[in-house]
């Protein structure tokens, strides 16, 4: 392999972006495979080519490719100011069409990464580069995903927000004053981050003011822009995904944290894409990383041993060299399965013989705690059924107990035997289960519920419950009161009025074992993967002290409180 280092590519306006060339040891013309990336290409190639992981060129080039990796625009040597997503798009483009014209190049070009690597391919391919021909975009989001539904992951953007400083540190157009501000800033964010999380007011946390550091001011600007449709829509975020017109492979795991926009941005594809993007959308549901301690994705090997790197060879193999694979005869979506490792191909997502069945909340004296008496079962509700109520305290939120966000080296699993124990979390069980259940799909949640507050939050999670009674969280969800209806239909709540909440929880693959039970616990607040409503409905980052808000779930027959499952009968 040969590689050529901080080749400079011209942008439209003059910004000239750093880029490394990976070749095959022979002279000739390949199809060549982009990868853009704001976390610098000097850190991903010790990642893929050092660490072995699967975008390792190396694999790439002894197949027939030349892999092109670009330091998005102010990251890595490339000259320019980094905003995240802000110039994507069109950068993207441009420098598609560069690596075209190269003599070495086919002019038929792939594209892969996840992430961050993975959004930036789908704004390029929203605009339609001519010689892009297809994009493999992995456990990422069409939207900007540090806000979900108008609701903050603030654990998620901190985390990335000090990552993207650490990088800055090694830019080299920083002034070294500047640099060492921000080496002595970020320092004392990263010495404890729960200061920074439970600051008050949210858009005064230190970590949210590094400005005169030398990195762009985005996360407070992203806290003053929220709900503002069109702050977003000058970066091209959501990115308009409509517009692909080339093969997409959707990649990603049912415990990865931007699983829901991925799965969210296959569907747009399927149902409002364009011809050539809806009969050449792929999904793939495997471990892309390894996962730790989630069956099936303990190591990075797919259903036959392949690594994911052996798909995406397989998958360019056929659109950048027309090899007649497996690829052009297999079924289009392929995942597996938790608590039962299984391979499984399909025809589309959610899979047809899917049974959507409703599990409804019922309780006699009262579902607080893991000590209460809250049901889960099939059994429709009863006229009068009594209410469950809480208090949610601002003050003292409900813990977060999953996912990376959070903290890299945090555990996907994690025991809910905490949370469950308090009086602001209702918890609704199921009887031991008598067989084995499966479960493939997007899970929803539908609440009825009042709350005394103008806006709160109301959270879902369904828990695998085990044969000794410990406990795991499997998929959760959010909403916020006022955005119920959509970023553009804002409107506050009427205190004491019962509402529907329709709460998305992603998607899963999982049996939940004879012998195990099913478990869902609904509560107002999961901190600091969200932000914390503070109840009082003022714009986001903006109170120093919030309100009590006295919360009431309905699960009656006239408010029919329930899980949605996608129940497979093998």
């Amino acid at each position: 392999m040969r590689i050529q280092r901080d080749v400079m590519v011209p942008m439209r306006d003059g910004v000239r972006l750093a880029t490394n060339i990976y070749s095959p040891d022979a002279e000739g013309c390949y199809p060549a495979i982009a990868i853009r990336t704001p976390y610098t290409k000097s850190s991903w190639e010790k990642q893929h080519l050092e660490g072995d992981q699967y975008m390792n060129p190396q694999k790439f080039t002894d197949a027939g490719y030349v892999v092109v990796v670009n330091d998005c625009r102010g990251t890595g040597n490339s000259e320019g100011s980094y905003v995240p997503w802000r110039d994507d798009a069109w950068d993207g483009y441009d420098f598609i069409e560069w690596v075209a014209a190269q003599e070495w190049c086919t002019g038929k070009i792939g594209a892969m990464g996840s992430s961050n690597l993975g959004s930036v391919q789908l704004l390029e391919a929203s605009m339609c580069p001519p010689h892009l021909t297809t994009i493999c975009p992995c456990g990422t989001s069409a939207h900007m995903p540090f806000f979900r539904h108008g609701i903050m992951n603030l654990a998620g953007a901190s985390t990335w927000y000090l990552q993207q400083a650490d990088r800055a540190m090694v830019n080299p157009n920083i002034p070294e004053d500047k640099r060492e501000n921000l080496r002595a800033v970020a320092a004392e964010a990263k010495a404890d981050m729960n200061r920074q999380y439970e600051w008050l007011p949210l858009k005064d946390m230190p970590l949210a003011h590094m400005k005169d550091c030398g990195v762009e001011p985005y996360f407070n600007e992203w806290l003053e822009h929220v709900a503002d449709t069109a702050y977003w829509k000058k970066m091209y975020m959501p990115a308009n995904i409509q517009n692909i017109n080339i093969p997409i492979l959707f990649i990603t795991h049912w415990y990865d944290h931007l699983a829901k926009d991925t799965l969210d941005a296959y569907h747009e594809i399927v149902h409002y894409g364009t011809e050539e993007a809806q009969k050449n959308v792929h999904l793939y549901i495997g471990p892309w990383r390894k996962y730790a301690g989630i069956e099936g994705g303990e190591n990075d090997n797919w259903n036959d041993g392949r690594r994911l790197s052996d798909v995406l060879i397989s998958w360019f193999d056929h659109w950048l060299y027309g090899k007649e694979n497996e690829i052009a005869t297999l079924p289009s979506v392929l995942y597996h399965t938790m608590g039962d490792v299984a391979w499984k191909y399909a025809d589309s997502f959610p899979l047809p013989e899917t049974k959507f069945t409703r599990y409804y909340f019922s309780a006699e004296q009262g579902a607080n705690s893991v000590n209460g008496d809250g049901v889960l079962s099939t059994e429709a509700p009863k006229a009068g059924a009594k209410a469950d109520e809480y208090d949610y305290d601002p003050m003292d939120p409900t813990p977060c107990r999953s996912g990376i966000v959070i903290s890299p080296g945090d555990s996907l699993r994690q025991s809910q035997e905490d949370v469950e124990k308090r009086s602001d979390v209702l918890v609704y069980s199921s009887d031991v289960l008598t067989e084995d259940l499966k479960l493939v799909g997007p899970v929803e949640v539908d609440l009825w519920a009042a709350s005394s507050a103008v806006d709160t939050d109301f959270t879902a999670k369904l828990v695998d419950v085990r044969e000794d009674g410990s406990t795991y969280n499997v998929i959760e969800g959010i909403v916020r009161a006022r955005l119920r209806d959509g970023l553009d239909k804002e409107q506050l709540l009427v205190p004491g009025a019962v509402y529907q909440y329709r709460i998305p929880m992603s998607a899963t693959g999982i049996i939940f074992k004879k012998g195990h039970k099913l478990r869902v616990e609904i509560s107002s607040s999961n901190f600091p993967k969200h932000d914390r409503n503070m109840n009082t409905g003022n714009p986001v980052g903006e109170d120093a002290v919030g309100i009590v808000a006295h919360q009431t779930v309905y699960h009656d027959a006239a408010h029919p409180s329930c899980i949605v499952l996608p129940v497979i009968a093998d």
